[in-house]
């Protein structure tokens, strides 16, 4: 247990209908998360990232939803191992039927490309790719609160554990 690294960035919105909306973010990554190099499941990266996300989201209250959100990572050189891990492109998706009720439900998942080497002494010599899809299960309720569960298995992973993702998450307004 510990703190993981920060994320800071700032959004514009835009809803040009009543079901479609779209975002263009700047987010960067903060190195405050714990982190010891000879530790492969620390919770900081003890590196910056910055980080541009646009996104859109197809919502209708009844039927068909869609969105995804594409992001693009410039990674900064770690100061303890002198490496740079290189640049990536990812890609967070689901398409989903929404009942009209609140309750939707649907798949979704992640695509994860390496665009560039690593570099420095401890580099990779390979890129990375990660593929991952599953069911999900949100609430849409009218307190405007989100909780979302879903579940994801990796697959087409090249040059990185393989894995699956169990998340419970709740977006609550204030």
């Amino acid at each position: 247990m510990g703190l993981g690294d920060i994320t800071l960035g700032t959004a514009l919105g835009f809803h040009p209908t009543r079901d479609l909306h779209y975002v263009l973010s700047f987010d960067m990554y903060v190195p405050t998360g714990d982190y010891n190099q000879f530790d492969l499941s620390s919770l900081g990266r003890n590196y910056w990232v910055v980080q541009p996300v646009w996104a859109i989201s197809y919502i209708p209250q009844k039927g068909v939803n869609a969105d995804i959100k594409m992001m693009y990572d410039f990674n900064f050189r770690n100061g303890k191992t002198r490496t740079r891990s290189g640049q990536a492109f990812h890609a967070d998706y689901a398409l989903e039927w929404a009942f009209g009720n609140g309750w939707v439900i649907g798949l979704g998942g992640y695509n994860f490309i390496q665009t560039t080497d690593d570099d420095g002494p401890n580099a990779a010599q390979a890129k990375v790719r990660a593929f991952s899809v599953g069911p999900s299960v949100r609430d849409a309720n009218d307190k405007n609160w989100l909780p979302i569960l879903k579940w994801q298995k990796e697959t087409n992973v090249r040059n990185r554990p393989v894995g699956s993702q169990l998340y419970l998450k709740a977006t609550i307004p204030f």
